[in-house]
């Protein structure tokens, strides 16, 4: 819905900061003399095991860190006390109290007391059935602009359509797996291509690596994050909608450590993986002073997500971008430009 302000939670947005912030400054440390180790790589694999594994007792880590900050600090308290009413209806109970559904400020409206024992009753049995099949894929819309998208994105349609099941419809519903892992196989060769293209143009247009990477191909791959986020934020969800915004970028720092391992373990075992670190060196200082600002920003507009909130994150990133990209064509800085592929 637009012109929705989200009431934003204290504790998510200070555990994924300071997942991000220590994400950050771990890459910079392996980074830092050009070369990346196969412990290194599998250094970063195993901070976000941690982290995954902080996420999967959240909430008692939660309850803990606010039983001890409460006293000398109001704003956590605050946040405990407003994510106790956003409990959901199953499990988070505290184990030596009884447990009590209480109401959330975020529901769809099923569980509010004038919803009416029929809107609870087709809700709650409408999981356990199959909504109709969506629209073919191979309908023509009606809008002029969406009909040249439709025909030029055809091809990829009909590519998709004939090796990814539709799990949404009712003869594909248990092939779900399947489903899945053809997506992720088909994200990774879009991906290459969606690399290999920009790797191209920036070395066709004399464009430093770095300087394509922190424009088209962080924008390009941001999209899904983003409409994901929007989506969620419409619902009054914004904890969710800044974690996942968060969070994603944690993901990418540490995952790192994948090719990185790959390379120096399996692939060249006997040389390190060589890193270009100078214009990286700033950028994760950037990252690291942007999530400060993001997090003051954030309780400066009183924890809420809205509009001003908005605008100054996209302040934020512009004046991230253009420094970092000032400092990779060499305007500032001693930053030597090498183009891609160089």
């Amino acid at each position: 819905m637009l012109g929705t302000v989200s009431t934003l939670s204290c504790w998510p947005l200070f555990r994924d900061c300071a997942a991000y912030a220590i994400s950050v400054a771990a890459v910079l440390a392996i980074i830092f003399d050009n070369q990346v180790y196969w412990y290194e790589g599998t250094s970063l694999l195993l901070i976000y095991g941690l982290y995954v594994l902080v996420l999967c007792f959240d909430i008692k880590i939660n309850q803990y860190i606010i039983k001890k900050c409460s006293p000398c600090c109001t704003c956590l308290a605050k946040a405990m006390e407003e994510r106790s009413e956003q409990q959901p209806l199953m499990g988070w109970e505290d184990e030596d109290q009884p447990f009590i559904r209480r109401q959330s400020r975020t529901d769809s409206g099923i569980f509010h007391e004038d919803s009416g024992y029929s809107q609870l009753s087709v809700s709650v049995h409408g999981l356990n059935q199959v909504s109709e099949d969506p629209p073919s894929v191979f309908n023509m819309p009606e809008a002029d602009l969406k009909r040249i998208f439709w025909v030029l994105s055809l091809p990829i349609i009909i590519l998709l359509f004939l090796t990814t099941p539709d799990c949404r419809r009712k003869f594909w519903k248990n092939y779900f797996v399947i489903t899945f892992f053809m997506s992720a196989l088909w994200i990774s060769a879009f991906t290459y291509v969606l690399v290999w293209m920009v790797t191209i143009t920036g070395e066709t247009l004399e464009i430093p690596d770095t300087v394509m990477g922190l424009t088209l191909l962080a924008a390009g791959t941001s999209i899904p994050d983003t409409i994901a986020s929007v989506l969620v934020a419409r619902k009054g969800k914004g904890d969710m909608a800044m974690s996942n915004i968060v969070g994603s970028n944690v993901f990418d720092m540490l995952c790192l450590g994948v090719p990185w391992f790959i390379k120096t373990a399996f692939v060249n075992a006997s040389a390190p993986v060589e890193v270009n670190s100078g214009g990286l060196t700033y950028i994760t200082i950037f990252l690291n002073i942007s999530i400060i600002l993001l997090f003051l920003a954030v309780h400066l507009n009183g924890w809420k997500l809205d509009r001003k909130l908005g605008a100054v994150c996209l302040l934020l990133y512009l004046g991230l971008a253009t420094l970092s990209v000032l400092y990779e064509l060499g305007i500032i800085g001693n930053n030597k430009t090498r183009g891609c592929g160089g």
